[in-house]
């Protein structure tokens, strides 16, 4: 595997090591929090010829350096299949009833994100032999959900004077779609994003079941978006205020590199 010159895994616990695990596709980035110079991502998509599991197996033992004491290990699991929780409701001893009473048949091991500015957890599934091998073969990773990141992100960036804000960041085919009015959390939902007209019903539904203004609130949009123009223009004749986000992470990275890059490994990066 090709490395920069200025990563030495001899060193790898002076890195980051933070792994994407999408529904299509494995991910990962090595990067320092304090030499922004210290960047490498590289990412594959997941083919049919292997299981989701089995690929992945493959991956970390072909490139063989995973196991290795990293300065912090993170594995991000992408997946529509979550709920939230108030803090006020959470009980770590029902987990699984609690993730029942939105989705019905909780396959695989079941873990818990906490979004602590908004004093909730997420609870989301992750195949159980996955979430094996992992554990086992990282050093001492860190589990969270893509949406748990979008959260901390977004949170940071809602409006400052109070106003309602709407954030629709697309990736994997889907566009997850976070809403504050001001510090409170009103919703987040994951839905499916290759059609544009359906997902274009799927955001102005949110703007309507949570009353949002469409003269005064904000759309904020990240991600895949270059895919996503005939959408946008869509959204921008229902909406007024439309904005893209733009992030910056600490990291020395061609300007097309980061493009690529979802918005919650973005999100990572600036951690």
């Amino acid at each position: 595997m090709f490395l920069p010159e200025n990563i030495d895994l001899a060193h790898s616990e002076e890195y980051n090591l933070s792994i994407r695990l999408a529904p299509n596709g494995f991910s990962f980035c090595i990067h320092s929090s304090n030499d922004p110079s210290v960047f490498h991502h590289q990412g594959t998509p997941l083919g049919n010829r292997l299981s989701r599991t089995d690929h992945i197996k493959k991956m970390i033992f072909d490139l063989g350096f995973f196991s290795q004491p990293f300065k912090k290990t993170s594995v991000t699991v992408v997946s529509p299949h979550y709920t939230l929780v108030p803090e006020a409701y959470y009980d770590r001893k029902k987990v699984k009833e609690l993730f029942q009473f939105n989705l019905h048949q909780p396959d695989g091991t079941l873990l818990t994100d906490h979004f602590h500015e908004g004093a909730y957890h997420i609870i989301y599934n992750l195949e159980e032999e996955l979430h094996a091998f992992l554990s086992r073969n990282l050093w001492n990773p860190v589990f969270q959900h893509h949406t748990g990141t979008l959260l901390r992100l977004f949170h940071s960036r809602r409006d400052p004077e109070g106003k309602k804000s709407c954030f629709a960041d697309f990736h994997d085919q889907d566009v997850t779609i976070i809403c504050f009015a001001d510090d409170r959390l009103l919703s987040a939902n994951t839905f499916p994003a290759v059609n544009i007209h359906d997902t274009t019903f799927y955001i102005a539904s949110v703007w309507e079941k949570l009353e949002l203004n469409q003269s005064a609130d904000r759309l904020l949009l990240s991600g895949e978006l270059s895919g996503q123009k005939e959408t946008v223009e869509i959204l921008r004749k229902l909406i007024r205020n439309v904005e893209q986000i733009e992030i910056h992470p600490p990291v020395e990275a061609k300007e097309e590199t980061l493009l690529q890059l979802p918005t919650d490994t973005l999100a990572t990066l600036c951690e």
